[in-house]
């Protein structure tokens, strides 16, 4: 007997945190086509990560992190190729299939392409919306179109809020401001449309997190997903602590979801779930609400 205790001892702690991990729901997962990687050498994170070198490595590398860390769905955007890439291989029925959208014309699309995607499954929500990064807001013009069709189909809509990475003003997205993932700017969307599911993607980041707290309190409908921020460098995972904090206290943690924001980087999946759950301020019943509650409910998936 004391033999097995002592052998269950050196049972490392990782493993069994993994395989008693309750489900989790990750709202904010990427797919990528090797055109989306070209000749480059892959990215470095903050910390000196190397991303993944092609679309082929990311995809299977991802997979194996959900596999592992029990992760049942998982809201895929990206272009609609790489997207139905992931679905053809996806066996086990985890792909949420969404669309990651900068600007309102990319991939061809309109709002009858997106009624008909709607209409053929191949779009379950519509994001990541991310018209921060092509200079506009949901609520300018160009984005009613496709909210109305969301509204009519009652599909989801994922929009992005706070800034990018440092310094694509200057590279691939130079109509990118800093004010324009403010989450008050999408507060139009959301008194015009008060029926449509709609969520923040970052909380508002660090620069708006107060704000994405204060709409949430404003408009019951609102969730928000705490992607990127638990994984990407010191100073987010600082904000989210604050985020989070100060939603359990004014009782809005109930709409808060878990979200990744893997990028290139499959093993920020991990690295997030780790820093979830390694706040004591949260309770148990508070992470399990955050990894899979909350968003089960945002989605109508029975528990």
């Amino acid at each position: 007997m004391k033999k097995n205790i002592l052998l269950l001892s050196f049972i490392p702690f990782a493993f069994l945190l993994a395989h008693s991990q309750t489900k989790i729901i990750d709202m904010h997962v990427h797919s990528y086509t090797d055109k989306d990687f070209g000749e480059r050498e892959p990215a470095s994170d903050y910390y000196g990560n190397k991303g993944s070198k092609n679309a082929e490595e990311h995809r299977a590398a991802t997979f194996a992190v959900l596999k592992k860390w029990n992760v049942v769905k998982a809201m895929v955007s990206g272009n609609p190729e790489s997207v139905e890439n992931w679905v053809a291989k996806d066996s086990s029925h985890r792909v949420i299939k969404g669309i990651l959208m900068f600007a309102s014309t990319d991939h061809g699309m309109d709002s009858a392409k997106l009624e008909q995607m709607i209409k053929e499954k191949k779009i379950e929500v519509f994001g990541e919306i991310a018209p921060y990064y092509g200079g506009t807001t949901l609520s300018d013009s160009c984005w009613q179109p496709y909210l109305r069709v969301c509204e009519k189909y009652d599909i989801p809509v994922a929009v992005h809020t706070g800034g990018g990475d440092p310094g694509g003003t200057y590279s691939w997205s130079p109509k990118a401001r800093l004010k324009l993932g403010d989450p008050y700017l999408i507060e139009d969307v959301l008194v015009k449309y008060p029926k449509l599911r709609i969520y923040l993607m970052h909380a508002g980041a660090e620069e708006w997190h107060e704000h994405a707290l204060r709409l949430m309190a404003y408009y019951p409908q609102l969730y928000t997903d705490i992607a990127v921020m638990l994984w990407v460098e010191p100073n987010t995972q600082r904000t989210i602590k604050d985020f989070l904090r100060n939603a359990k206290e004014a009782g809005y943690l109930n709409r808060v979801m878990f979200g990744s924001d893997q990028m290139i980087w499959p093993y920020a999946i991990e690295k997030s779930i780790r820093f979830l759950n390694s706040l004591t301020f949260l309770t148990k019943q508070d992470k399990e609400d955050i990894f899979f509650n909350n968003a089960a409910q945002f989605l109508r998936i029975k528990k």
